[in-house]
């Protein structure tokens, strides 16, 4: 493109252009809508660092735009002002079509002061009406010309307001923006707003993945890319089925070659060698300030290569608003480390070193020792380790500890009480007792002799402390409460948290032998003692403990209150995120779920597991099963599936105690009875053992699973014996939740016996309990059978206001629990043929002709599909039996045929069927 004039300038069209939009694009409305809002701001200021679609989100918003648009592409050759004035000139008039002396000037070259230029330009335009326009400056982070910056804040300033300036750079201008922000006359899209959500993930991968993937390695994937455009680019172009896909990020976050490539080329090829080293020797830490990166490095102006780094947008990210800590994105991270192994492989342990040193100078212990293992210097490990360990212990930082003890030699932990307490208590509460057992005895084949006897006494006390702990997990509380009292007459009262640990597996005992009462008292001063020990594991365990011991005595409200204050305590005092919160947000959860409040008890299961993100699977076991008990409430027989498909695979794969077994196990057995899998039933019933004394909830629980399998295996008696020895271990140990649910299951038992008076009597103290537990998802648990119990209860019996209240609530819901059976099948009991007769549109003939059950069970059949020896098959009865039955209730319903028999079917049932869906 040429311009008339002398000597002018020869230009790229292509800079001067709209660039393409590009074919894999996501339509990013809500940033869209934001720019169309601020359609008036003077300025609008795109600034992130390289590949966050800073120009595709330009350009695609003004191709729907009906404003013309200027738009000029920069490089470095235009720090030049009179190569810039031309530029921006000819994009003006190609835009609006001006012809001006002073764009004849610029394309001469007679014009290199831009202020003088942008005067004449808006004083000839003044002259005529000046047309509504947008001039873009693309990648204005290559222009590094004072004159040039001076101009274009000029130009700013005394824009036509019928124009608006976008800016898209990688760092942020120096064109003294701040003004306009006060004025409101600028919009600001940084990184944060250009990254891609997780909405915005799964949208793109939906367009342009030709397979499907999980939400889980989506959201998986964001962790390590944290919404870059171009990484979610290249998982399109290059993954071509869901596993190749969960490769391909695997290789994303350790520095897939095309990623580093790029950073390569356009990010640290254009740095100084100063600002490359910075970056380079300050890639090791996950996090920083000025002071940790100037002790690292040795570059005393570390605060303004901070600040250049960040002005230059090379992925630092502020972690706070005073911009004091900083963090590199995690991808650049990696890409620095890549190239720090690269080029500089014999300073890596020196720089972890430095860094170890750094942290601990300013105060961090749990930095330093992540960098000691790194640089691995097993002196200083084990140094701070002896120093921090317990600290490190009580805000949870136990993958830390594991990964640092394991750097240890055997040798070096016996040597130190310390350690081996330290090592022995991690490896309790990941269940290793064999472990815990070989720490205590390589420990006490050296320390006896390292030790006076007044020291090893109390050694001995802590050990016996942790054996307790192991004792009451392994579920032998006897010895339990023996190695704990032992481990109080050695310790001396100075040892505050080996005597608090000792405490509370003491209450734990009190609580598994059925001394709830002095359990409660226990734990209630552990738990005070803890407190003024500022010991938060302890306090939150205690707590939990309190929970537990609430319900079992039947105190679900009492409970629900010990939880909020226990959530209340963790976010006071920071410990939030400690492993330990899993256990109140699954109590909770549990409450929630036998209070029938599904979608608060989903929510609270949902947060346990999240409790847990740096800790193994295994461990939300039980919150998958609260998660399966939902969906199976809910009907919904997919999700529930796919839950229960985890909690088996865990149950294969590890051990647990008998608690979790129990609870896991209670919903398994729901699952296969609901589902008709009674072969799962029998299966699961050869494998299990009898069990003893039923003095706490777990072994309860364990027994009513043998008694729940029996009577769905039609073993009635069994059942009924079972629970009959099992209610009176119950009332004798005054565990009253489970009174509650013994009675529904005798009632269940007796009922299928056909034992009505002992049903429904069971039935009534199971509501009368129900008063004080508030349960609902313990009955909804016999499904539709409980309408006809209840309502024959109602019929029979005269109940208390609240037991009438709570029996009335329950037919409801009842009968609005969806089935999870895969079939759309009706159970004909008593309730529903009161339901179908209670319709107005009933013929007259069945009220003085009434069918009997039977005929209506048949009836049923009929309209589902069945043919005659598919009915006869179902109800276990011969072909012949089943010939009568239609037969006379052809003659009742006066029909002539199946086809009439059917319709009329579909008039009375189809209402009944709507209801129970």
């Amino acid at each position: 493109m040429t311009y008339e004039g002398n000597d002018p300038f020869i230009l790229l069209p292509s800079k001067i252009s709209v660039p393409e939009i590009a074919s894999k694009i996501l339509v990013r409305s809500s940033l869209n809508q934001l720019l169309a809002s601020h359609h008036t701001a003077k300025l609008v200021l795109v600034h992130a660092p390289a590949g966050y679609g800073k120009t595709t989100l330009t350009s695609h918003w003004l191709a729907e735009s009906p404003a013309p648009v200027a738009w000029y592409s920069l490089d470095i050759a235009d720090n030049e002002p009179t190569r810039f004035a031309a530029y921006l000139l000819a994009s003006l008039k190609q835009a609006i079509d001006c012809s001006t002396h002073t764009l004849a000037s610029a394309m001469r070259g007679q014009i290199n002061n831009l202020e003088l230029l942008f005067s004449q330009l808006f004083s000839e335009l003044s002259q005529q009406q000046i047309s509504p326009l947008t001039l873009v400056l693309d990648d204005y982070h290559l222009i590094n010309n004072e004159k040039i910056h001076q101009g274009i804040s000029f130009l700013i300033k005394h824009l036509p307001s019928q124009w608006q300036i976008i800016i898209t750079s990688r760092s942020i201008p120096p064109l003294g923006i701040s003004n306009l922000k006060l004025k409101g006359q600028l919009l600001e899209l940084t990184a944060g707003q250009l990254a891609f959500s997780l909405s915005d993930t799964q949208q793109f991968f939906e367009q342009y993945l030709p397979f499907q993937i999980t939400s889980t390695q989506v959201s998986d994937l964001l962790q390590h890319v944290e919404g870059w455009p171009p990484a979610l680019q290249l998982m399109t172009l290059s993954a071509d089925n869901a596993k190749g896909f969960s490769d391909l990020a695997n290789a994303l976050a350790q520095g897939h070659a095309v990623i580093l490539d790029y950073l390569a080329e356009e990010v640290l090829a254009q740095v100084s060698s100063e600002l490359k080293d910075f970056l380079l020797q300050t890639a090791i830490l996950e996090r920083f300030n000025q002071q940790i990166a100037s002790t690292l490095t040795g570059y005393p102006h570390a605060q303004a290569l901070l600040e250049q780094i960040e002005k230059r947008g090379l992925f630092l990210i502020p972690q706070d608003n005073l911009r004091q800590w900083y963090r590199y994105h995690p991808l650049f991270a990696n890409f620095l480390c890549h190239q720090l192994t690269k080029e500089k492989p014999q300073q890596i342990n020196s720089l972890h070193l430095k860094a170890c040193e750094a942290w601990s100078q300013a105060g961090y212990p749990e930095e330093a020792l992540k960098h000691a293992q790194q640089a691995n210097h097993l002196e200083t490990v084990a140094k701070l380790l002896e120093q921090h360990g317990w600290s490190f212990y009580q805000q949870g930082q136990l993958q830390l500890l594991q990964q640092a003890l394991a750097k240890l030699a055997d040798n070096v932990i016996a040597s130190s009480a310390r350690l081996t307490m330290l090592a022995a208590w991690i490896a309790q509460g990941q269940y290793q007792y064999a472990q815990v057992a070989l720490l205590l005895k390589r420990a006490e084949a050296i320390l006896p002799q390292q030790l006076e006897a007044s020291q090893w006494q109390i050694v001995e006390g802590e050990f016996a402390t942790v054996q307790a702990q192991v004792a009451m997990n392994q579920d032998h509380p006897e010895q339990a409460h023996q190695l704990a009292a032992k481990a109080l007459a050695l310790l001396p009262e100075k040892r505050h948290r080996a005597r608090i640990a000792a405490l509370s597996a003491l209450g734990e005992a009190q609580f598994c032998q059925g001394k709830l009462t002095k359990a409660q008292q226990l734990m209630e001063t552990v738990e005070e003692l803890a407190q003024q020990r500022q010991a938060s594991q302890i306090v939150l365990w205690t707590l939990c403990q309190q929970s537990e011991i609430s319900v079992a005595q039947g105190y679900l409200q009492k409970a629900y209150r010990i939880q909020d204050k226990a959530i209340q305590y963790a976010n006071e005092h920071q410990v939030a995120h400690l492993p330990t919160m899993e256990f109140i947000h699954r109590a909770r959860a549990q409450v929630l779920w036998e209070w029938h409040n599904l979608a608060a008890a989903e929510k609270s299961a949902l947060e346990g597991i999240n409790s847990l993100t740096q800790q193994d699977k295994k461990w939300s076991m039980q919150c998958y099963v609260l998660l399966a008990k939902v969906a199976l409430a809910q009907g919904d027989r997919s999700l529930c599936t796919d839950y229960l498909a985890t909690v088996q695979q865990l149950l294969e794969k590890e051990t647990y105690h008998r608690d979790w077994q129990a609870n896991a196990e209670a919903t398994l057995l729901t699952y296969w009875h609901a589902t008709d899998q009674q072969d799962l039933i029998y299966q699961w019933q050869q494998q299990t053992h009898e069990v003893s004394s039923a003095t706490n909830h777990f072994v309860q629980c364990q027994a009513r699973n043998i008694a729940r399998a029996d009577i769905y295996l039609k073993h009635y008696t069994t059942a009924i014996d079972l629970l009959n020895d099992l209610q009176q271990q119950a009332i004798r140990y005054q565990l009253v939740t489970d009174q509650n649910r013994n009675h529904i299951c005798l009632a269940h038992a007796y009922w299928l016996q056909e034992q009505r008076e002992q049903a429904l009597n069971h039935l009534h103290q199971a509501l009368q309990l129900a008063n004080t537990t508030g349960f609902i998802g313990s009955f909804l648990r016999l499904g539709k059978l409980l309408v006809i119990m209840l309502k024959a209860l109602i019929k029979e019996q005269p109940l208390e206001p609240l037991s009438q209240q709570r029996a009335e609530r329950l037919i409801e819901l009842s009968r609005q629990q969806p089935s999870l059976s895969q079939q759309n099948k009706l159970s004909i009991d008593e309730a529903v043929i009161d339901d179908i007769l209670s319709q107005p549109n009933v013929p007259e003939l069945l009220k003085t002709t009434p069918l009997t059950k039977r005929e209506w069970q048949v009836l049923n059949l009929i309209y589902t599909g069945l043919g005659n020896e598919q009915i006869a098959d179902k109800l276990a009865v011969a072909h012949s039996t089943i010939k009568t039955h239609i037969r006379s209730l052809y003659q009742k319903l006066n029909v002539a045929n199946r086809q009439e028999a059917k319709a009329l079917a579909e008039q009375l049932l189809q209402p009944i069927y709507t209801l129970r869906e």
